[in-house]
């Protein structure tokens, strides 16, 4: 390396302080290089780390290592070099904050980490900016309440309309939950059970009256289903029994029976 400075030298005629200057710059970048990307001698990675895709020049992460943990800041890149992923660990704790981009650097989805495993509210968002959900995990299953938005209909980025709300218990469908019109009004509503629908389904006009009626048991169609006018005016009915339609004197033999044991045809 000294020879080509002085070579450098001679070519150009640099003066010896500028020498002295490029030579100390270089040796100080060899040693910050040196120092990156460390392993101890448990074969722990220690100290700051910086990582390449492959064949490139673009950074695929940096960040700082302890004891082979990651602590503090660590950022990730697409290959365009926009940024992929932030993670914060906090110091001492199990905790981890992350934000997840979009490569046209819009934010992706926001949440907490603890033990690596999600935990807490996350919020998704969609490529335009628009809010998407936002949802409640527990130990990395879905636990609570799951909040859909509508999206590009809506003007302004930072409004969120709710599209439907649903409850989940260890990563299934339970509970109750509802859908909602672009202006709030209410279109459908229901219950979940372990992740099915089960029991009264009801959905809307969207002026607000009751559209169809539907019954559910065990996976299948049961009991009386119904439909509506705009005005809430009853229009039809079927019977299901068990997922069978049932017509004619099948239905009244089997209603008959029903109400000879005073059971009630709906469940």
């Amino acid at each position: 390396m000294i020879e080509l400075f002085k070579k450098t030298y001679s070519m150009y005629n640099f003066k010896p302080f500028y020498i002295i200057l490029i030579l100390s710059f270089s040796f100080t970048s060899f040693n910050i290089n040196a120092q990156r990307n460390q392993i101890d001698s448990q074969g722990r990675k220690q100290g700051e780390w910086v990582k390449f895709y492959e064949n490139s020049s673009v950074v695929r992460y940096k960040g700082q290592f302890k004891d082979d943990e990651p602590i503090g800041k660590f950022v990730y890149y697409y290959p365009s070099n926009s940024v992929r992923t932030i993670m914060i660990h906090d110091k001492g704790s199990n905790r981890t904050e992350a934000f997840f981009y979009h490569e046209n650097e819009e934010l992706i989805a926001h949440g907490i980490y603890r033990d690596k495993k999600k935990d807490s509210v996350w919020t998704h968002f969609l490529p335009t900016g628009h809010y998407s959900y936002t949802e409640t995990y527990r130990n990395d299953k879905l636990n609570g309440k799951r909040i859909t938005f509508y999206g590009p209909e809506v003007t302004d980025t930072k409004t969120k309309i709710v599209l439907r709300e649903a409850n989940y218990k260890n990563g299934r469908l339970n509970g109750p939950y509802m859908s909602y019109f672009p202006d709030g009004v209410k279109k459908e509503k229901g219950q979940y059970k372990n992740g099915v629908r089960d029991g009264v389904i009801e959905k809307y006009h969207p002026n607000g009256k009751i559209m169809i009626k539907e019954r559910w048991k065990n996976r299948t169609k049961h009991g009386w289903w119904k439909t509506y006018d705009e005005s809430g005016k009853e229009l039809g009915r079927k019977y299901y029994y068990k997922g069978e339609s049932l017509e004619g004197k099948k239905l009244e033999e089997h209603l008959q029976d029903l109400k000879s044991r005073g059971v009630n045809p709906n469940q």
